[in-house]
């Protein structure tokens, strides 16, 4: 069919190996990664909303997540987590910057749902008392190792592994 037939089937998506995401890329696409967002902006190369699941990922194909400005925009944080730890192979890594509830950032954006702190991730991560606590009903099984966690910018890096 010509290019500038609309009714042409779009070429599939080369996914690059081993697979890595960059979920809710928007303006910011990063090369080697499956640039996913809600709106088909250019350069994304998946169009899913990240509140509707299951993601469409195979269980354990997934090398790295990037997810940069994406978690305090979710509704559902609980099923976000829990579909990137299936999604991700063992040992593979969770990379998230998201709105710190002390920072400028949180109160300046609208679709923020919420402002997170440095323990926010403690409750899939063993050993930890919010994990003791309360991981049974927020983790259900999906736990990760703290890798590195910080401040940048204001805002909160965490650096997460998949645990089996």
């Amino acid at each position: 069919m010509a290019e500038d037939d609309p009714g042409a089937e779009m070429p599939p998506v080369v996914v690059p190996a081993p697979l890595k995401l960059n979920l809710g890329a928007g303006s910011v696409t990063e090369p080697g990664y499956v640039n996913t967002d809600a709106m088909a902006l250019p350069g994304i190369d998946v169009v899913h909303d990240l509140d509707r699941f299951p993601w469409p990922w195979l269980a354990g194909e997934v090398e790295r997540i990037r997810a940069f400005d994406v978690f305090e925009h979710v509704w559902y944080p609980l099923e976000f987590m829990r579909e990137c730890h299936r999604v991700l192979e063992p040992g593979g890594i969770l990379d998230i910057h998201a709105v710190h509830w002390q920072s400028p950032n949180y109160h300046k954006d609208p679709d923020h749902k919420r402002g997170l702190d440095l323990e926010s991730w403690d409750y899939w991560v063993p050993g930890t008392y919010l994990n003791q606590r309360y991981g049974a009903a927020y983790a259900r099984g999906c736990h990760f190792a703290k890798v590195r966690s910080g401040i940048e910018g204001g805002d909160i890096a965490i650096v997460l592994k998949k645990l089996p």
